[in-house]
């Protein structure tokens, strides 16, 4: 009898090894479980800030090329009333169209260097001054191919 009570014992203490393993394999994979609920919750936050920063830049460009508009009239007028020679006009709209490049530039430089716009315009004249390239020019390469000429970001 004592036997049969041993071998009950032995198998009871092994259920119960078996059952505090399959607990503790239960423990982990609830800590897993968590872990991807807290980095799919971090994500979704990336996500929504991205598309805050978006609808923002999209809500700046509107602005910018609202502005354009009225500057482009402003110089129309300008000129109609005699006030501007064609040829100072046409200067005037193309230092309208590159500032605006050269805005978008420094915003790319700014983001990926994560400075202020101060140092973002300084990097982008000290480009320009050490490539021999215009300002316009090299804002124009940063802005259409995102090129941003081996800026470290920070």
């Amino acid at each position: 009898m004592q036997g049969q009570i041993n071998d009950l014992r032995a198998r009871v203490d092994e259920a119960d090894q078996r059952a505090d393993a399959s607990e503790s394999r239960a423990d982990k994979a609830e800590l897993r479980a968590d872990d991807s609920a807290t980095r799919a919750d971090t994500a979704d936050d990336r996500t929504n800030a991205g598309d805050a920063r978006a609808h923002d830049d999209r809500r700046r460009l509107a602005d910018v090329e609202g502005r354009l508009d009225v500057h482009e009239e402003m110089i129309a007028e300008l000129q109609a009333e005699g006030l501007l020679s064609s040829e100072q006009a046409a200067e005037l709209k193309v230092a309208l169209e590159t500032a605006t490049t050269i805005g978008a530039a420094v915003g790319t430089i700014m983001t990926i260097c994560k400075v202020s716009e101060d140092v973002a315009f300084r990097l982008l004249r000290k480009e320009s001054m050490h490539s021999n390239r215009k300002l316009h020019l090299v804002a124009e390469d940063i802005v259409s191919k995102g090129y941003t000429y081996g800026l470290p970001p920070r």
